[in-house]
């Protein structure tokens, strides 16, 4: 179960709600919100905390990453705890070359789509590992 904490924005309490702000955010050409639903991280890599990219970002190539994340249904939500989680999306809604994955970290306000190449969320996730609290899934050839 997921408590809402005391400072959380709603549009950010859970990954599939936080999925669900970016989608709309996208598909609106609101490049405010769905910059507030990135992780510092996340601006931090790909955006060097520049919104300006972003919004630059959404007017050039929204319309195809809006099409693109509309498609995405979530398969399984999983809170592996209470600072990383991820959704999996419907194999058959995910197209080709695209992962089938958004990952989370949970910040101040909520949580945040991030990228497995956040320092921050790799080594949450590390420590969850080693505590036990996630294992990774064993690939079978």
């Amino acid at each position: 179960m997921l408590l809402n904490c005391a400072g959380e924005d709603p549009r950010f309490s859970t990954p599939a709600t936080t999925f669900r702000t970016y989608r709309s955010a996208l598909a609106a050409g609101d490049a405010e919100t769905s910059w507030s639903c990135l992780s510092t991280g996340y601006r931090r890599l790909e955006y060097g905390e520049d919104p300006g990219l972003w919004t630059a970002h959404i007017k050039r190539d929204g319309h195809d990453e809006s099409r693109q994340i509309r498609r995405l249904e979530i398969s399984q939500e999983t809170l592996i705890n209470e600072r990383v989680a991820f959704v999996q999306f419907d194999p058959s809604t995910v197209e080709a070359g695209h992962a089938p994955f958004f990952y989370f970290l949970h910040e101040t306000d909520g949580w945040k789509i991030t990228t497995h190449l956040d320092s921050l969320f790799r080594l949450e996730l590390e420590g969850a590992i080693d505590r036990g609290e996630f294992h990774l899934p064993v690939l079978r050839r």
